[in-house]
């Protein structure tokens, strides 16, 4: 192939040779030749999505599905910060993006020219490495620095901690192969590069990075041995991380009190600690739940009752595993970071720790956090029976409904909250953008998980504002039909509401509520969408909407929404109920 570009048409191959399987584009001319050397090769899956933002939230729910890498494609200017909300959700949350952004050439930077920003570096520290490209290609060390770039990049995000890397790509003028016709190019010249390289490998050099399992030493294992097996008041707090078997049935067989976060897909974990959220907020006697020892792990935890306990309480001992990388001092109480996947820890622990009978302070220790968690659990089955319809209702609704092996997906502000006051037992994945917290993406981020694996049943709980926020996550050609949307439907930022000092100000509905008209009717008939919408005079339009749900994927045809209109005034006046009635269990 004649075609000054052609060191680039490597990358794609590259990214297959390592297991790379998902690129999502958005369409430029300047990214032109990253876009042909893509989507001609018939190994990768190629999606197009127009707006950049939306475009790698999905590529991050991918991403996150799969837990491997995935392409970003875009062209040069404002293109490439669109990625960015996610690419800083990316970075946080642990997720590994390859994001290539088209450019100018150097030259022509800062001269007035077309779609032309400063794009070196362009996402700061929230990726693991910036790399640029070289722009004349024609030397063959030019070339071995092409291929020796992408191997290094997608090397680095799968090293632990998985993160976004980016990679900058600045072309010259032409961008696309001179060809005398379409028809000619697609079938004699492409076709055969590919199949050559393919089968001989020509010309293409992949770097392949070997992982290994990190250890510690035999003393430092007796060590920490030593201290578990004498100590008595243990508490094990498991921050955001993916759903994991061998680290549950681990867990199950130590026996020790495990606070379980929604997000930390511990909640099948035995007699786990599910409503720490709850009565940690107004509980008055809080040294009898003082750990001696905090063992935790994962990434961020969403109840701020459960942080202010334990920086306010802080255990003698705090370890915190993770395999490699400076750990997070949360609780400000870290004094040992132990380099380990948390599952082998926790699985050689329960080989090596002393069997002895429990003391009564151990005992007793105990039975506080789970006594008070099933306190919880009695008053979640009976609150609402005198409550009006609200949204908080409308959460334990859906979560008593979802099908086991489905996935949950909860948009951040209430979402996310009201879930954490529910948990569940069955075996269901939840997820949620919370290395930012932010509400942009996380329609995008659902539709990501439900494109990457199809035969999963994905539901999303979201609110009004983070609904519209991203309501341009259904403008592509790829929606999922395995995909549920409950859009809880206040009419504005409803959490604002429930901040008691800026409900208070004058200010509030206008300048943080923001309260708004919309609902999603036209925008499901214009994405030809699955649509109910429930009232909010009583629950029974609910109960019925989510009884005719079909939940079994095979059986789906396209994406539902279900929204449920409620009022802001009801919902607070619920949520501020139900904190009295936490308060009374407290008092009696």
């Amino acid at each position: 192939m004649s075609y000054a570009l052609q060191p680039i048409w490597n990358i794609a191959h590259i990214c297959h040779k390592h297991g790379i399987e998902n690129v999502i584009i958005s369409p430029g001319s300047r990214s032109a030749p990253l876009t042909l050397s893509f989507v001609r090769h018939k190994n990768l899956n190629c999606k197009v999505v127009a707006d950049e933002r939306s475009a790698a939230f999905i590529a991050l729910g991918i991403a996150q599905q799969t837990n491997k890498p995935v392409v970003l494609i875009c062209t040069s200017g404002s293109a490439a910060y669109n990625y960015a909300p996610a690419i800083a959700e990316a970075y946080f949350g642990q997720i590994p993006l390859l994001v290539f952004t088209a450019d100018r050439p150097p030259e022509w930077i800062d001269q007035f020219d077309g779609q032309t920003i400063r794009q070196t570096n362009i996402y700061g520290k929230h990726v693991k490495e910036s790399y640029t490209l070289p722009v004349d290609l024609s030397h063959q060390d030019a070339v071995w620095h092409v291929e020796r770039t992408i191997s290094e990049a997608i090397n680095l995000s799968k090293t632990y901690p998985f993160a976004p890397v980016h990679i900058n790509a600045p072309f010259r003028e032409p961008f696309y192969p001179p060809v005398e016709s379409q028809e000619e190019q697609k079938e004699e010249d492409i076709n055969n590069f590919y199949e050559n390289q393919i089968k001989y490998d020509i010309d293409v050099k992949i770097i392949e990075q070997i992982h290994s399992r990190p250890k510690i030493r035999t003393q430092h294992w007796e060590d920490l041995l030593d201290v578990w097996n004498r100590t008595e008041k243990k508490l094990i707090v498991g921050g955001q991380m993916r759903y994991n078997e061998r680290l549950i049935t681990a867990l199950n067989g130590l026996e020790v009190t495990v606070v379980a976060d929604v997000i930390s897909n511990l909640h099948t974990v035995k007699n786990s600690i599910q409503h720490q959220d709850v009565f940690l907020m107004n509980r008055e006697s809080l040294e009898e739940l003082r750990p001696e020892l905090l063992i935790t792990f994962g990434k961020s935890v969403i109840s701020k009752n459960l942080k202010k306990f334990l920086r306010e309480y802080p255990a003698i001992e705090h370890w915190h595993i993770q395999p490699a990388g400076i750990a997070a001092d949360t609780f400000q109480s870290l004094t040992k970071v132990i380099p380990l996947n948390p599952s082998y820890f926790f699985r050689k622990v329960l080989e090596k720790q002393t069997t002895f009978a429990e003391s009564y302070r151990q005992s007793f220790f105990v039975d506080n956090w789970r006594g008070t968690d099933a306190e919880i659990t009695k008053l979640n089955a009976n609150f609402f029976e005198e409550q009006p319809f609200s949204e908080f209702e409308a959460v334990k609704m859906l979560m008593d409904i979802v099908p086991e092996h489905s996935n949950i997906h909860l948009a951040n502000s209430m979402s996310v909250r009201y879930a954490n006051y529910f948990n569940t037992g069955k075996k269901i994945e939840f997820f949620s953008n919370r290395g930012t917290s932010g509400i942009d993406g996380s329609t995008s981020t659902a539709i990501g998980h439900a494109l990457a694996d199809e035969e999963i049943l994905n539901v999303l709980l979201t609110g009004d504002v983070a609904f519209f926020y991203d309501r341009n996550a259904f403008w592509n050609n790829y929606l999922p039909k395995n995909l549920i949307v409950i859009l809880l439907n206040n009419q504005g930022g409803g959490i604002f509401k429930m901040l008691p000092d800026c409900a208070k100000q004058p200010e509030s509905d206008e300048f943080f509520v923001i309260k708004q008209p919309l609902n999603a009717g036209k925008l499901s008939k214009e994405f030809e969408l699955e649509y109910t919408f429930c009232e909010n005079k009583s629950k029974i339009e609910f109960q019925e909407a989510l009884g005719k749900l079909e939940l079994d994927v095979e059986k789906r045809s396209q994406t539902s929404i279900i929204e449920v209109k409620t009022s802001i005034e009801i919902n607070t006046k619920v949520f501020q109920d139900y904190k009295k009635a936490v308060k009374f269990l407290e008092v009696d």
